[in-house]
């Protein structure tokens, strides 16, 4: 009997971790489809998909540029990571778009804007990223700091330089990161 348990054990446990190797992948179209659902768990991952299986979608890229402006934060912020992620070619308006959520109260829409605008010309919102340096929490102060050491260009530094200061360690950290990486651009 005990051999016939760890019989059944060992072939659920092989059932178990095959199962999701036998799924099928979505298809292009099928994860377009998702897009459009009213759940935003299902957006966010057919969002995550898409970038994976098809970063070169151009439904799937203009499909994202609209998702900027879903109410939903887990989707808007997932499309403009994906997008910047995949260093996507934006309009004025998409980027004005995903500069907007520099200017929430919630520190993670804050933060998830400013890790998508490092893989974007964002050269534009520079000013609103500069701002940021001034913030009350130290994670949004840290992600202005590395967000600039991307984008900006060596003016930045007399801004960043103050935070070398900072009582926080990590925001001492990537503000000295920052100006290392900004004076060798």
């Amino acid at each position: 009997m005990k051999k016939i348990c760890q019989s059944l054990f060992v072939t659920i446990a092989i059932f178990a971790t095959a199962l999701p190797l036998l799924a099928k992948e979505k298809t292009e179209d099928q994860l377009l489809a998702d897009l459009d659902s009213p759940k935003d768990k299902v957006v966010y991952a057919a969002l995550g998909d898409l970038e994976k299986q098809f970063p070169t979608s151009a439904p799937g890229l203009a499909k994202m540029k609209t998702l900027l402006t879903d109410p939903r934060p887990l989707v808007h912020q997932k499309a403009a990571r994906v997008l910047g992620a995949l260093h996507v070619e934006v309009s004025d308006t998409d980027l004005k778009n995903i500069a907007a959520m520099l200017d929430a109260t919630d520190k993670k829409e804050i933060m998830e804007g400013l890790k998508a605008l490092r893989g974007l010309k964002a050269q534009s919102v520079i000013p609103k990223i500069v701002a940021l340096l001034q913030h009350a929490d130290a994670n949004v102060k840290r992600d202005a700091c590395r967000t600039l050491a991307v984008i900006a260009d060596k003016s930045v530094v007399k801004d960043i330089e103050p935070l070398m200061q900072d009582k926080d360690k990590g925001v001492v950290k990537d503000a000295t990161d920052a100006v290392f990486t900004l004076k060798n651009k």
